[in-house]
Formats: C-alpha cells, structure tokens, sequence
C-alpha cells in the first residue's frame, strides 16, 4: 500500500552532537515529528526528548535563513517534505539558478513567546543583512510612490528600479504594496521580521508583506469585520510565493507562535495537487498557474485560526485541447504518464504523452529539471 512506503527523513541536529551532522531516519507518511524526536533523542542519548522540536528551514546558498517554522508534534515530516522542490534536501534550484535549501533541525524547544530570537543560520549574518533592510533611505528611492515629488511614468519606474538594485523588493503606492520578484530567496521572513512588523502603522517601517498582512489581521479584530487582500499579476511575478507568505504570517500571528502550523500547513499540502491540475508550461513560464484561486481563512472571535477554503475559479478549459507553440498541456497529464507505475500503466492502458494529440500539438512533452515520477508520488 502506498501508506506504508518508507521514507528517509534526514535532521540536522548540530551542536545536539559532535559525532554526526545529520541522522537519516526511515518513516511513513503517518510517522509524526514527535515519534521522530523520540527516535534521535534515543540515538543521540538525550535525556528529556521533551525538551527538543523539530523545525523546517529555508535558506540561500549564502547559509542566510529566509524562512523558519516549528514542526506540531503531530505534525508529519514526510508529508512536509513531500512539499520541497524536489532534490531540496540537498540543494533545490530556483529559475534564476540560485540555490535554496530546505532542513529540518532538531533543536531545543523554543518558548510559546510570540516570537523568538533564535535562528537555525548564523545570526551575524542575520543581523547584518537586518540592518541593510532598516537602513534604507527616505529622500530617495522612495519606499511610497506617493512621496514622489514629480510623479511620472519615468520618475516611479525609475524609484522601483533604483530600490531594486539595492535589494529592496517592496515599495508601497500608499496600502498598496508592489512586490518585484527577485528570483532568489531574501532572508526578511524569519521570526525578527515578523515581531518587528506587529501592531505597526505602514508608514512606520520598511515596505514589506508582513505589514500588509499584520494591518489586515489587526483591522479584523479591531472592527469586526472580514478583510481582503487581492494579489495580482503577470505570469511569474510571484504570486503563489507572496499568497505562501501572507498565511505564514496570519496563521502564526493568531496562534501567538506556538505551533501556528496546521492550518497553513493544509492549505501548502493542497498545492502539489492544485499545481498538477491547473498549471502548465506557456511560453514564458515552466509553471504557470492557469486559474484564479481565493483562500478564505476563518478565525474566532479572539483572533485564533479554525478552518480555512480553497475555492479554484476560471480555470483555463481550452488549454486541454489545443496549446500554443512551446507550451504544454496541464502538468497532471504527463505526470500519470511518466510517473505510473509499470503495472497501473497497463491496467490504464497509458501510452507515451507522444500518442495522445492533446498533449503532443506543441510537441514539447517534458521540462527540464522535472522529475514526473516524482510529482506524481506528490499527488498520492
């Protein structure tokens, strides 16, 4: 059964022991991070298991930390990893070829204080990248394009550009917050980012996506009343990973740090199989999402998550029987067929993508850098 297939679940576990950098640990998918904890805790001999978690980090290949998050003791680590890009143990790449890793740490259990001082990456370079983010100037490369003092097409292209350069990604037209995409990972979303964002005006700190998330959650529980963020943009722009952004930081902001994972963990777990069935290869993207898509998360009354929907709309229907040149037909297709297994293949009676005139009209039939067998896995 699929259920019972043996994974290999590598933690890093570090100055926890001067023997090893990392244990590799068989698993399932129904294998918890707390029966993980327990296993290394008993390999390394450490005398309160209770006392360590599991955390899931993301960063460059420069060891700068961009994101981190404490895995729920119930939480399953297989299932986590299964949402890497792939190969992402060791060195995933982004389409600019910069590398991003994605680790799980065993590390001493941080308190439930909303947020944390401590980082899996070095902090030296956490801070001074931290101080390059505050220090941005105010009389030019204008963080609102409101304080333009002669707004034109010239002068607002040219802010974005200047602040572009110099690492800043995000600039404000007002509440309105313009994303460029980098294309490689920036270490401003660790837990110093998100405690320097709370309960702050826009106008009070450097652009960036936690204050608009941070304005929308606290505007929820000072009024009462529902809150909407719209993301738009071209193909590529960055919108799935700014929306990822966005419910890492209202999950965990209402869940006050501790284990602020269930819910935004759902809502990631769903994207391998909304990827699979709605996005496809155009002529500008490997992996461009073919349909609109509303997350609506709910919170109780004293601002706790409790559920979240995912609602798909317009999906592209006649992308199933034609393509344009150099484009492909939705992921899920070539997926089954170069994923399945030998004996599934001949139950389905499945041929190559190449027989099929729904998926051969562009005759461009595999990526680079894609592993189908392996997205498949990602959809059992």
């Amino acid at each position: 059964m699929a259920d019972e297939q043996r994974y290999i679940v590598d933690v890093f576990v570090g100055a926890l022991s001067p023997h090893y950098e990392a244990l590799s640990i068989q698993a399932s998918k129904a294998t918890s991070a707390a029966e993980i904890v327990l296993c290394i805790a008993d390999k390394l001999q450490l005398a309160e298991p209770a006392a360590f978690e599991l955390a899931e980090v993301v960063g460059d290949e420069q060891g700068r930390e961009c994101k981190e998050r404490r895995l729920a003791p119930d939480e399953r680590p297989v299932a986590v990893q299964l949402l890497w890009p792939r190969a992402a143990a060791a060195a995933a790449t982004d389409g600019a070829g910069h590398q991003q890793e994605y680790r799980l740490y065993l590390r001493d259990k941080l308190s439930d204080a909303l947020w944390t001082e401590s980082f899996a990456m070095d902090p030296q370079v956490i801070r001074d990248y931290f101080s390059r983010f505050m220090c941005q100037p105010r009389d030019r490369e204008y963080p609102d394009l409101c304080q333009l003092p002669d707004l034109t097409e010239e002068t607002l292209l040219g802010n974005l550009r200047a602040r572009f350069a110099s690492g800043h990604i995000y600039t404000y037209v007002n509440s309105i917050l313009i994303a460029l995409n980098p294309f490689k990972f920036y270490p401003i979303y660790n837990p110093k980012y998100v405690k320097l964002y709370q309960t702050r005006r826009l106008d009070e700190l450097p652009p960036h996506i936690f204050a608009l998330a941070d304005a929308a959650y606290q505007k929820m529980l000072r009024d009462g009343r529902n809150q909407c963020i719209v993301i738009s943009g071209e193909s590529g722009s960055g919108k799935t990973e700014s929306t990822n952004f966005l419910l890492h930081h209202l999950t965990a902001l209402s869940h006050k740090g501790a284990l602020a994972c269930g819910v935004e963990q759902t809502i990631l777990a769903a994207g391998p199989v909304l990827e699979a069935f709605g996005n496809s290869k155009t002529a500008h993207n490997n992996n461009s999402s073919r349909f609109g898509k509303f997350i609506q998360v709910n919170y109780k009354e004293n601002g706790q998550v409790h559920g979240a929907v995912v609602q798909k709309y317009l999906l592209e229907k006649s992308r199933i029987v034609s393509q344009a040149r150099n484009e492909r037909n939705y992921h899920v297709f070539y997926y089954l067929l170069e994923g399945a297994s030998e004996e599934e293949r001949r139950q389905l009676h499945l041929l190559p993508p190449s027989q099929y005139r729904y998926l051969s009209q562009s005759e461009c039939n595999s990526l680079e850098g894609v592993d189908a067998k392996y997205e498949f896995s990602r959809l059992n």
